[in-house]
């Protein structure tokens, strides 16, 4: 939840009394305004592909969408043709086991790897991310040797 609508729903909660309807009609329009907020991007699972729209809008936000993550996607994708136990990436299993991982979630983590980067340097910064246990980290490494039991 966004930190404007956070506000919004404590100034709502604890201003002076406002009949139920009017509390409806106010809760929804800071919605509307809370999901349509830019910072809203990239919230789908890294198992499904967004649609032409949805891609387009979030490299309107940040091009980084176009030119990094959706390849990254696809070496993930990738990557999981190497497991010789079948390719987990479509096992609902799996899926279900990395749930959490959404497009969004890349984008954060590369932000982060990169700003390490460019913060500490190569070396410092390789120390400090191989010392972070990454859910990406992890997807990487079960997709090369998951087996469903």
């Amino acid at each position: 939840m966004s930190k404007l609508l956070k506000l919004n729903l404590k100034i709502i909660k604890f201003s002076a009394p406002i009949d139920t309807s009017m509390r409806k009609i106010l809760f929804i329009v800071f919605l509307f305004f809370a999901c349509s907020n830019p910072d809203n991007h990239g919230d789908l699972s890294i198992f499904k592909t967004p649609t032409t729209d949805q891609f387009d809008k979030w490299s309107n936000i940040d091009s980084v969408y176009k030119s990094t993550i959706k390849e990254m996607v696809d070496v993930y994708k990738k990557s999981g043709k190497l497991n010789f136990n079948g390719n987990p990436w479509d096992n609902k299993k799996f899926q279900s086991k990395y749930s959490d991982l959404t497009w969004r979630g890349l984008y954060d983590y590369y932000q982060y790897f990169t700003e390490v980067y460019n913060d500490l340097g190569f070396e410092e910064g390789e120390m400090l991310l191989d010392s972070i246990n990454s859910r990406f980290d992890q997807l990487r490494d079960d997709l090369i040797i998951w087996k469903d039991e």
